[in-house]
């Protein structure tokens, strides 16, 4: 299956500013968290890593960040990643932020 990638709408909560750690070196505007999407069964019971590209630093005033979003597992649940589809980020039980996916990149 292929990997599904889109463009989603990412919360800044102001009084944090920007909270999801960094992923990798190679792309310095890469960032991830354990994603719950909206509905899905299978939370708590599988765990998947969601990867979220900026095109450049997070505006800390901003209220929403635009992203690319992708799981970072080929075998990950893709069906999640749908336009509509909200998502909250986290680690362990550490909730980072949440989001919206918004269109659906060519696959």
């Amino acid at each position: 299956m292929k990997r599904r990638k889109a463009i989603a709408e990412i919360k800044i909560d102001k009084s944090r500013g920007w909270v999801l750690p960094t992923f990798g070196s190679n792309r310095p505007h890469r960032y991830w968290g354990h994603a719950h999407f909206e509905g899905d069964p299978s939370w708590k019971k599988e765990l998947w890593t969601l990867i979220v590209d900026l095109d450049g630093p997070p505006d800390v005033q901003a209220e929403n960040a635009t992203a690319t979003v992708f799981f970072m597992a080929q075998e990950a649940p893709q069906h999640l990643i749908q336009v509509g589809a909200k998502f909250d980020l986290s680690c362990e039980d550490n909730p980072y932020t949440s989001g919206v996916v918004k269109r659906i990149l060519e696959e």
